[in-house]
């Protein structure tokens, strides 16, 4: 009878498991763009935005931990047509954050800042600027026409890390952190 009950309660934990996986996964998936700005900055036209509820504890636990994660961002500008738009525009960018523990440092990697490798002690102010986009180019103005219509669209996701293979089952979990938001879309006339 002993076999039986061992098979009952491995089902049991099984299942439990199984059950909360959709809830981690949709508690993880609450990322946002908010804020998205256009303005005209001599011959370029810049967004600013930033990403919202895009780290969570588990998370914050493996970059602490050493793991380097990376958001990777896109950034489109469309033309509206009849039939399709037509893509003017279309930029990724890859932010990086890295914990060294042996000088307690985070290094946060920004390719569109003047200065793309920061560094502080501070975790708060690192996820600042992983989540932080300024005055990014996205379009010369020159390549838009006047009194037409152009949608500027963003999208974020949390690069997927490639792990060794030995790790790839000791860290199952990782999955679990991913996040994507959808995208976002502001509609302004040149």
């Amino acid at each position: 009878m002993k076999p039986c009950t061992c098979a009952k309660s491995l089902l049991i934990v099984f299942l439990a498991v199984l059950l909360s996986v959709p809830a981690v996964c949709a508690r993880a998936n609450k990322a946002l763009i908010s804020g998205i700005e256009l303005n005209k900055a001599g011959k370029e036209l810049r967004a600013s935005f930033k990403l919202v509820d895009c780290f969570n504890t588990e998370m914050e636990e493996a970059i602490l931990d050493g793991v380097p994660t990376t958001f990777r961002i896109r950034v489109t500008v469309e033309q509206p047509s009849v039939v399709l738009n037509q893509t003017m525009a279309d930029l990724t960018l890859l932010h990086t954050i890295r914990y060294n523990r042996l000088n307690n440092e985070f290094q946060v990697t920004l390719p569109e800042a003047p200065q793309s490798s920061r560094v502080t002690k501070s975790f708060e102010e690192a996820k600042e600027w992983m989540s932080t986009v300024s005055k990014l180019p996205v379009i010369p103005t020159c390549w838009l026409g006047k009194d037409k219509t152009y949608y500027v669209n963003v999208k974020a996701e949390l690069a997927k890390v490639e792990l060794p293979l030995i790790f790839r089952y000791i860290l199952f979990w990782a999955s679990l952190w991913d996040f994507e938001t959808g995208w976002y879309t502001v509609e302004f006339l040149y």
